[in-house]
């Protein structure tokens, strides 16, 4: 079974992903109703974050997180810094957000490419794995969704940066302090990175030959590199 258009397609990619990627292999122009999606789910977040709470709590916090170890001196340059750009902030972080997920999904759709080798069958070109990529970062959505509602429901405007991190392994289950040597490293995987994770298995699976044990393997291995070698950078 496949999903009979992209609209169709949003809706599967939640609820049963293999019908969307068996659309997806024969569609034309469907990743870009995808890609709005998340750019505007993702603008709509740091948009209602960076509006409605308190410029110089979200201040307070992001010279902490940067000064660590900084002396008083040194601590007052980070601050003078960061408050010349507070007002643009909200523009930078949909920009940026925009501009890292369209640099993240190239880099793993030439890797997603390049596996794909295994199977003479799949020849599939960058661009069909690009928008592959963009469908598999659909956990985005519910991601950013879920940093509105957080917001919007909030008692009070003195609102944590760590809000963008709600469903993090750290603040689900870990409970680790700014400035614990894992505390970066476990804030940034969360169980949307993982759904996004399955989704590249299962989306593996639909357009390859691959079997899905290794199929699971190929999706989450660059995630098993990255963390790798951000711990061994940690312990070292």
């Amino acid at each position: 079974m496949k999903s009979s258009n992209a609209l169709s397609a949003c809706i599967d990619i939640f609820i049963s992903p293999s019908k969307a990627f068996n659309g997806l292999k024969e569609a034309k122009g469907w990743s870009w109703l995808a890609f709005a999606l998340l750019a505007l789910t993702l603008a709509a977040s740091a948009y209602t974050f960076y509006t409605t709470a308190d410029s110089q709590f979200i201040l307070d916090q992001q010279v902490a997180a940067a000064s660590v170890d900084a002396t008083i001196g040194e601590k007052k340059m980070i601050r003078q810094s960061m408050e010349q750009s507070l007002d643009n902030q909200v523009w930078f972080a949909i920009g940026g957000g925009i501009f890292g997920l369209l640099f993240i999904n190239a880099l793993l759709s030439g890797y997603y490419m390049l596996i794909s080798k295994q199977d003479p069958d799949a020849n599939y070109s960058y661009g069909a794995w690009y928008g592959f990529g963009v469908w598999s970062m659909m956990p985005m959505v519910i991601s950013s969704l879920g940093v509105v509602a957080l917001v919007l429901t909030a008692s009070n405007n003195e609102l944590p940066i760590s809000l963008f991190n709600y469903a993090s392994i750290n603040q689900l289950f870990l409970g680790l302090e700014l400035g614990d040597s894992f505390y970066n490293m476990m804030e940034s995987l969360s169980i949307f990175s993982l759904w996004s994770i399955a989704l590249v298995a299962i989306g593996l699976k639909c357009w390859t030959n691959f079997s899905f044990n290794k199929a699971l393997l190929f999706a989450a291995l660059p995630t098993i590199i990255i963390y790798s070698i951000w711990t061994i950078i940690i312990v070292a």
